[in-house]
């Protein structure tokens, strides 16, 4: 069943805009109202939540016997924002032994518990089905620094100040942020061991590489739950086709500049380095075509 619906419309959100390339914090305040998104998709993401469920739980779904408690409270927290601010959505939720799985079906967004541990958080519990290449399993219970250790520049430039963050985000305060990369598969569920080993297609050309290449942006957002101080992280994944920016000159050309702007090693660390040739070459034949 092809999950992908090939609907060319623009994306929400383009976190490439005037050319923004690699990683930062870039955590910006969101109001309560904000915090989850619920669009056409949702019946069809949630069904790939539950086949996946059912067929991968190992590698969606982890928890510590101390996250239980911080479930729960996330599970409550869920339903009351969902009744105040979407009251259309219907949940339909299951008793559940699993209070973080049963929160996971309601909501599109993968969820992720941090828990405090000394100074610095770790990956406590997370229900994660739509990782885009890397193993749940492999970074379970992984401090910050741990999840991520492959991200080039994140200890040297952006980790203390993401760790001291943790450490003093407000109860009522929720941030968001963005982050973007270029696949060559529209799927959500895209584990992978290891970044470094992935390879893409050699077939990707200038000419096939709009209907071969996905443009995939994941908003993420974090909050700190009020009884037990435990950080809930949402990752919400929104995948489109390149050829949905085929007719906006402005997006075209920020997409560029973005490309333009990644380092080396996040071009390596984005698996971009292996389509960026045929990838370049599409966008500057559509600048050209609009220009």
């Amino acid at each position: 069943k092809k999950r992908f619906r090939r609907v060319l419309r623009l994306p929400i959100h383009t976190p490439y805009k005037n050319g923004e390339g690699g990683v930062k914090v870039g955590l910006e305040p969101i109001k309560e109202s904000d915090w989850l998104e619920i669009d056409d998709l949702f019946n069809s993401e949630i069904e790939l939540k539950k086949e996946l469920y059912d067929s991968h739980f190992n590698d969606i779904h982890q928890e510590v016997k101390e996250s239980f408690e911080s479930q729960v409270e996330l599970l409550s927290v869920l339903k009351s924002h969902l009744e105040q601010y979407h009251p259309d959505h219907k949940i339909t939720s299951v008793a559940e032994s699993l209070p973080l799985k049963s929160a996971s079906l309601m909501v599109q967004e993968d969820l992720v518990l941090m828990l405090p541990r000394g100074e610095e958080y770790f990956l406590g519990a997370a229900s994660l089905c739509a990782p885009s290449n890397w193993s749940l399993q492999e970074k379970f219970k992984s401090s910050l620094i741990g999840l991520h250790v492959h991200v080039p520049t994140y200890e040297k430039k952006i980790g203390s100040r993401v760790n001291s963050l943790f450490n003093n985000l407000p109860r009522e305060r929720i941030f968001q942020r963005f982050n973007w990369s270029v696949y060559e598969d529209s799927k959500l569920f895209q584990p992978a061991r290891s970044k470094s080993r992935i390879e893409r297609s050699k077939t990707i050309t200038e000419d096939n590489a709009g209907d071969r290449l996905f443009i995939r942006v994941e908003r993420q957002t974090i909050r700190r739950l009020p009884e037990t101080g435990a950080i809930v992280f949402t990752i919400r994944v929104h995948v489109n086709p390149l050829l949905s920016i085929k007719k906006d000159l402005s997006l075209l050309k920020d997409f560029n500049q973005a490309l333009e702007n990644l380092t080396t090693d996040m071009k390596r660390y984005k698996s971009i380095d292996q389509i960026e040739v045929p990838l370049r070459g599409w966008l500057a034949k559509e600048i050209k075509n609009l220009g």
